[in-house]
């Protein structure tokens, strides 16, 4: 339907209503106007803070005097309501533009993602790594809850991403949060989302992590540092896929996987009271152990080479590579770090490094250096650096051993290993 022109354009002009009980007696005699044959008019401006939307118009083609004040104090109320709507479609329009952006974003994150993991794909060759990477596969494309066991720094993390990335749900999010880097409110609040109002301080709704990760993975890192209610929260999620927002009134379904993580004992935590024992059970369906650094030193220098390479492309700077007494040093070391320690100190030694030149010994931490005294003492001869590490593990076992009086178990303790992984290096170095 065609609109009157001259009320239109004298509503934005004024920024005010127009009410022309007989437009053609008032100078309303346009030819849009008289074209409709209208008698009276109302035009009310559509609102939007100080800007005009549009013209709401509402006109009457069969007598003079039709609209008085009352019907422009109505009109004024239905055009609030009217701006309100299109205000509203206008934005809608806008999330809607904005969410076909971020999905096409996010798929294009989602594709760099999973290049970069590609990338960074667990690095091993070791017997020990070969043996997890079999297990890890084995159960990437179940529904079955991982427990991933491990010191600090051997990597859980990214075995729990590529746990994700060679599962089915690789399309969807892979989440981790560390159980141990937040209160316990604040972690309820950071797993479960919360309700607008639902404590001091929650002024607006919030989803949690595990309707996020909703079709994907939630990887919970330092599990056993989660307070005994939560606990319970996390058990009910395991039993019935469902969990409840703080303040909220139902539950809701979700489809996770869970993968959780510890450098401790969980068996020890349970005797200790400190953890559930239904929940051990639960997490514990398919456990993965991580080996530490010094039980896997054939993959040291896989890794090392591998962090310089991206050290010398992250500064800039190029290094040639590891000298041999450097990688004799880093071989014998225990790295109590373990993974995490490494590539600390590879990119200190190449930010220390002269540009292509070699990583000396001389660059090293002074606790990778201590072992210098350690290999002369060994009387460790030039091979391979294989030989060579054998003869230094020969050495620390016989010490271990003799300082001990041949007690297994308290020279395991000492090693930092079980007396199983005792067992396994006597029989590996023919020590027995």
């Amino acid at each position: 339907m065609p609109i009157t022109r001259s009320v239109f354009r004298k509503v934005v002009r004024e920024r005010a209503a127009v009410l022309a009980a007989d437009a053609p007696t008032e100078s309303f005699s346009s030819e849009s106007l008289l074209g409709a044959s209208i008698r009276s008019t109302i035009g009310v401006p559509l609102w939007k803070g100080e800007d005009i939307l549009g013209v709401l118009q509402v006109d009457n083609r069969d007598a003079p005097a039709m609209f008085d004040s009352a019907d422009l104090d109505a009109l004024g109320v239905l055009a609030a309501t009217a701006s309100l709507a299109v205000a509203n479609a206008r934005l809608i329009r806008r999330l809607r533009a904005a969410e076909e952006k971020l999905t096409k974003e996010n798929r294009f994150l989602k594709r760099r993602e999973r290049s970069r993991r590609g990338e960074v794909e667990i690095i091993g060759k070791s017997r020990a790594m070969t043996g997890l990477i079999e297990q890890l596969d084995k159960v990437a494309n179940t529904r079955v809850t991982v427990l991933i066991e491990g010191e600090t720094g051997t990597g859980k993390e990214l075995v729990a991403s590529a746990l994700h990335y060679r599962s089915r749900r690789r399309e969807q999010l892979f989440v981790a949060q560390n159980c141990a880097a937040m209160p316990e409110n604040l972690l309820e609040s950071e797993l479960f989302g919360h309700k607008r109002g639902a404590f001091t301080g929650a002024t607006e709704e919030k989803k949690g992590l595990f309707d996020i990760a909703d079709g994907g993975t939630l990887f919970l890192d330092e599990v056993t540092e989660m307070p005994m209610a939560l606990q319970a929260k996390l058990l009910r999620v395991l039993q019935e896929g469902e969990i409840r927002p703080v303040g909220a009134t139902h539950e809701k379904h979700v489809n996770v996987r869970i993968v959780a993580a510890s450098n401790r004992n969980l068996e020890e935590e349970v005797k200790k009271g400190t953890f559930r024992e239904d929940l051990y059970y639960r997490l514990k369906v398919f456990p993965l152990t991580v080996p530490p650094l010094r039980e896997r030193r054939d993959d040291i220098p896989l890794l090392a080479g591998h962090f310089l390479e991206r050290y010398t492309k992250e500064i800039g700077k190029p290094v040639a590579g590891f000298a041999q007494d450097a990688m004799e040093l880093m071989m014998g070391y225990e790295w109590p770090g373990n993974v995490r320690e490494l590539e600390n100190e590879v990119q200190r030694v190449v930010i220390q490094a002269d540009a292509d030149g070699f990583v000396t010994s001389d660059l090293l931490s002074p606790r990778v250096r201590k072992v210098e005294g350690i290999v002369t003492r060994a009387g460790v001869t030039r091979g391979t650096l294989k030989q060579m590490v054998e003869q230094v593990e020969k050495f620390f076992l016989i010490e271990a051993l003799r300082e001990h009086g041949n007690n297994k178990t308290s020279a395991a303790k000492a090693l930092g290993i079980t007396r199983e992984g005792l067992h396994k290096k006597l029989r590996q170095l023919k020590l027995t």
